[in-house]
């Protein structure tokens, strides 16, 4: 049984490093192998540094749109059950099942100056597509499921019995919600948070179809790297790659980090 657990992990383990572990090695031994000082002069470059800023951009209004709606989704799918929640529910998971492409082309026919409701705002001097407003609707389009997956399992799971004892006991509704129910799905929460970050500043799809992918105006990081290997110009390619898969594992260990703590306070507390 012991010999079996072993291969089972050996096994795990060698799938994770083929597929995972490896590659990303090589992306940081191929941006870092010619010195610091050239991978500081690739991430300063004027569109590099573009489209940095222009990711961090979108990720500052993206994130909180995203964990806002995903939480308010959650709690109307589990706590208020109706034909309603049932068919957001399902409508959330749309994003899962279609390519970003196909999101980013419906964008498009949907927001361009030409299109259904594109049309309307262009009248008004508001140009979504080839723009960073287009390129916030689809990053946020394509991460919209990530939070509230996350949550509607545990919500389901811990019931609604405190909630309803705080009311019994004339708890208003606002410090029911911040008190115990943000309490009890924040790890779950903050999760979904490192996921829709993650998905935000590494989407490539759906953003190439509405950003236009024009440089130093709408080039998002994940275009940019793209652009350097177009060109040839790997190295400043392999930084930014370096640059981006720094950011997501830094934000999954400080995370990881963060609830390894909060794990120990409550068996301390115990």
């Amino acid at each position: 049984m012991k010999r079996r657990s072993l291969a089972l992990r050996f096994v795990a383990l060698f799938y994770v490093a083929v597929l995972v572990g490896a590659p990303l090695v090589l992306v940081f031994q191929r941006a870092f192998s010619p010195g610091l000082d050239s991978v500081w002069h690739s991430l300063t470059a004027s569109d590099t540094a573009s489209a940095i800023r222009l990711t961090l951009v979108v990720a500052a209004i993206t994130l909180p749109l995203n964990v806002i709606f995903g939480v308010g989704a959650s709690l109307l799918i589990v706590r208020h059950p109706s034909k309603f929640s049932r068919l957001l529910d399902t409508l959330i998971d749309v994003p899962l099942a279609i390519s970003p492409i196909i999101i980013g082309l419906a964008l498009e026919l949907a927001y361009a100056s030409n299109g259904v409701f594109g049309r309307a705002l262009a009248h008004l001097g508001w140009q979504i597509i080839f723009s960073w407003p287009g390129i916030v609707l689809a990053s946020a389009a394509v991460s919209l499921p990530l939070v509230s997956r996350e949550m509607v399992p545990l919500l389901r799971e811990i019931g609604d019995s405190q909630e309803q004892t705080a009311a019994t006991l004339g708890a208003k509704p606002a410090r029911i919600f911040f008190t115990i129910t943000l309490r009890s799905v924040a790890w779950a929460a903050a999760y979904g948070a490192t996921l829709t970050l993650a998905r935000i500043i590494g989407e490539y799809g759906a953003v190439l179809i509405v950003s236009g992918n024009i440089t130093n105006k709408t080039q998002t990081l994940t275009l940019d790297i793209a652009s350097n290997f177009e060109n040839f110009a790997t190295q400043q390619g392999f930084a930014g790659a370096a640059l981006l898969a720094m950011i997501s594992i830094g934000v999954l260990i400080v995370l990881s980090l963060a609830k390894q703590r909060e794990r120990k306070n409550y068996e301390y507390h115990d």
